[in-house]
């Protein structure tokens, strides 16, 4: 029975990580996703983790969906459901998406699923976001994501047969499978760091006619300009890129690079919409390892943010592949270690055992 209930976690595990991953190359949320505003509070509080059925993709009044808008994805409640597409508002809002923010019903093809309740109240994890997505530094993510691979591992290393009742085994492990392994887990990590390190940047302001009384008021269709301060908290120097918005003309700086602790403060060129409201749009800033000149990066990064980095998990690959022929490291001989066997339960405690 135990068995079972460990494959089991493994499995939800996996499928949650798994489509995660999918997630964040598709740039949406699939199974889970947490709230960066307060506009669904007391529901949804700031930084709560949310659970989301991506296959509910029909959902009725009082339903909490995730739906995007430009480049953003959002999670209200529908208010109502029209022929264009669904109304929404945030709970904690006094007016729907569609009148204070000019946003047109959304439809079904811009939904990412209905946000997973039980008896009405949605089914999350208090806080957990904040730690996600700043509460925890770069190197704390990386290390936290390694650490669950580590698990992975042992869950699946340390797992007793039904069918052998001896406490040792020899295990055999060839230099080259070594290497394979170290290899996959290190663009892994590349690949982690490179996520973490992304991030979406808000500038709200108001165009109202009463437009320059106050500090973020602008007149319907008067242009202006914000700095916005980007900052590198890894340990190693980093690329920036910044994606305009609709709203955003231009931005000061095409692509440059942060040493580590580094800041630069950019001036963003916005153009304020005809129709009175409050507007928040958002930048999208992409950061990358420096292995490729900044002028490469940045014609890659024309095509898609994705790209840059496919280019460096390929760059990196070739280098390892080379020097694994290079070295000779596949004709080592195999490494023989003689452990205890342990279940998973154990096998944990073991690992994190000071």
């Amino acid at each position: 029975m135990r068995r079972i209930v460990e494959y089991l976690a493994l499995t939800i595990v996996g499928i949650l990580v798994t489509g995660s991953l999918v997630g964040m190359l598709l740039d949406r949320p699939v199974f889970m996703s947490y709230a960066y505003s307060g506009s669904m509070e007391p529901t949804i509080n700031k930084g709560d983790v949310f659970f989301i059925n991506p296959l509910s993709r029909n959902p009725g009044v009082g339903d909490i969906i995730v739906f995007q808008t430009g480049d953003v994805w959002t999670v209200h409640r529908v208010y109502a459901v029209t022929e264009g597409g669904y109304i929404t508002k945030g709970d904690n809002n006094i007016a729907t998406d569609q009148q204070s923010h000019d946003i047109p019903p959304i439809p079904k093809e811009r939904i990412a699923g209905t946000v997973i309740t039980v008896k009405g109240t949605p089914l999350r994890i208090p806080q957990l976001g904040n730690y996600l997505g700043t509460g925890l530094s770069d190197r704390g993510k990386v290390l936290l994501a390694g650490a669950l691979i580590l698990v992975g591992i042992l869950a699946f290393a340390g797992d007793e047969t039904s069918h052998s009742r001896k406490r040792k085994k020899k295990i055999t492990v060839k230099f080259r499978t070594l290497y394979a392994l170290t290899s996959v887990f290190l663009l892994i990590m590349v690949a982690v760091s490179t996520f973490v390190s992304w991030e979406t940047v808000p500038i709200t302001y108001s165009v109202t006619s009463a437009g320059g009384l106050r500090e973020g008021w602008y007149l319907p269709g008067e242009e202006f300009q914000q700095e916005i301060t980007i900052k590198n908290r890894n340990l190693y120097p980093m690329t920036y890129f910044v994606s305009m918005g609709p709203t955003i003309t231009a931005v000061s700086e095409d692509g440059f690079m942060l040493n580590e602790g580094e800041e630069r403060s950019i001036t963003v060129t916005l153009k304020a919409p005809q129709k009175t409201a409050m507007y928040s749009p958002r930048l999208q800033v992409n950061a990358y390892m420096p292995i490729l000149p900044v002028s490469v990066l940045d014609e890659l990064y024309r095509i898609h943010p994705m790209v840059p980095l496919l280019a460096i998990l390929m760059e990196i690959s070739l280098f390892l592949g080379a020097f694994y022929v290079i070295s000779g490291i596949g004709n080592e001989d195999v490494l023989r270690i003689r452990r205890r066997r342990t279940s998973f339960l154990r096998g944990i405690s073991e690992v994190f055992r000071i």
